[in-house]
């Protein structure tokens, strides 16, 4: 995929960085790396692959347009949602938690 994120960066993220809790929502993320990416923690326990997979396209648009808007800051990201998947995580709510996180973030 275009800005996913290789094994080795993704445990570097996840075991080596800080973690943001925004609304239902965990950002693990990591500032001033080689390239933007994002990744996903969404098991089977969140929901079925249509849900699952929804939400992950859904989370990919959101990461593109926000690369787009601050011209292509170097910024990776793993996401994890707390809630269960099955309609709870709309364009809106996600819009909302990824507006706060780069909010919070300064970019």
């Amino acid at each position: 995929m275009k800005n996913s994120l290789s094994n080795q960066e993704f445990k570097a993220i996840l075991f080596k960085t800080k973690s943001l809790k925004i609304r239902d929502l965990v950002f693990y993320y990591e500032q001033n790396m080689a390239k933007p990416g994002i990744s996903f923690i969404v098991n089977r326990k969140k929901g079925i692959a249509v849900d699952r997979n929804l939400f992950k396209r859904r989370c990919r648009a959101l990461f593109n347009k926000y690369l787009i808007i601050q011209n292509n800051k170097n910024i990776q990201i793993i996401v994890r949602p707390y809630k269960i998947l099955n309609n709870n995580y709309s364009w809106k709510e996600l819009s909302l938690s990824f507006d706060q996180f780069f909010s919070k973030l300064h970019l």
